[in-house]
């Protein structure tokens, strides 16, 4: 349904583009595959095609698995450097028949800067992302939807030339003019625990970007609802996208920070996820399938916030509406 005096935006997605509107209920951070960049060439990885196809049929199946759950989309925050595999969503793109979610992938960088920007300028950064949002990836020809960051305790490092924060902040200005120049949103992995939200609005601000089309992320790190709640008066969407239990206990912790943040008011600039990857390499293969990977949040968190006074209208603001807001602002930043 189209709110009024909301326009749509244009969503790049791997199949191609879609309205806003269209991505229905949606995670807001997840994986295919994560590992490092370049992770392609080492053996025992993905160096056969038997390691490949599972790969793909994986990604599939826990696809079509939390369409069952009632997801319409997923937000995948894979940059190069956290190993980016194009091919693989190709070869998810062209399986959609079997599991029907829209996939959006990502640009951006992750925690630890590759040093091959170390030399660049916030322009030129800025170019690179643009580049991967307008013209496509790697060839490929799909085209990024999300500018991915990521603040951790790298950020505490701010003294001398290569200071990782030094870094980390150019990447971040630089996200911040090619959203204003793409109409695409940005999302921040962040150490909550630090607050790193709040530096990172102070940058986006300087570069006159629309909080409104920011996702200060894994933000149900912490409890601190002084914090969470000051992002989303500065306009930011607050992710609670680490979700990794069905343990009651955890669920009741995590789902209570949702519901401090719908009872503030703030629904629409709360959105879910997991952090959760369904073919993801650190350091080695996991032989364990997990199709479920993407289901807590549909099937443990949301059950509880709905036991625990969340209306529908604002389950359907954290799954629907805060996703789609973050669009149409990027969008009417850029003038789309």
């Amino acid at each position: 349904m189209r709110r009024k005096g909301s326009p749509m935006a244009q969503v790049n997605t791997i199949r191609g583009p879609i309205d806003s509107a269209d991505l229905g209920r949606t995670l807001s951070h997840e994986h295919l595959t994560n590992g490092s960049g370049g992770m392609e060439h080492f053996p025992g990885l993905m160096d056969t095609p038997a390691r490949r196809q599972e790969m793909v049929d994986r990604c599939v199946e826990a696809l079509a698995r939390v369409r069952q759950s009632g997801i319409d989309s997923v937000i995948d925050l894979t940059p190069f450097d956290l190993g980016r595999q194009m091919w693989l969503f190709q070869a998810v793109a062209a399986r959609h028949a079997e599991h029907g979610v829209n996939v959006v992938c990502a640009t951006g960088v992750y925690r630890w800067v590759p040093s091959i920007y170390f030399g660049w300028t916030e322009d030129e950064v800025a170019a690179h992302f643009t580049r991967e949002i307008t013209e496509g990836i790697e060839g490929s020809g799909i085209k990024a939807g999300f500018i991915k960051l990521a603040w951790d305790l790298e950020a505490r490092l701010s003294d001398g030339r290569f200071a990782p924060r030094v870094h980390l902040e150019k990447m971040a200005r630089g996200a911040a003019r090619a959203s204003k120049a793409t109409g695409v949103p940005i999302s921040c992995h962040t150490l909550a625990t630090d607050a790193l939200g709040t530096p990172l609005l102070d940058l986006f601000e300087s570069e006159g970007l629309d909080l409104r089309a920011v996702t200060i992320g894994h933000s149900n790190d912490t409890t601190d609802m002084t914090y969470l709640t000051g992002l989303a008066k500065r306009g930011a969407t607050v992710g609670l996208d680490r979700f990794f239990s069905p343990d009651p206990a955890y669920v009741e912790a995590r789902s209570t920070i949702a519901l401090g943040l719908v009872q503030a008011g703030y629904a629409e600039q709360t959105c879910l996820g997991h952090d959760g990857s369904a073919a993801g390499f650190w350091g080695r293969w996991n032989p364990e399938r997990r199709p479920e990977v993407w289901t807590l949040v549909p099937e443990h968190e949301v059950p509880w916030l709905r036991a625990h006074g969340a209306t529908e209208a604002q389950v359907d603001a954290l799954l629907r509406g805060s996703i789609r807001a973050q669009f149409e602002a990027a969008a009417r930043m850029a003038g789309r």
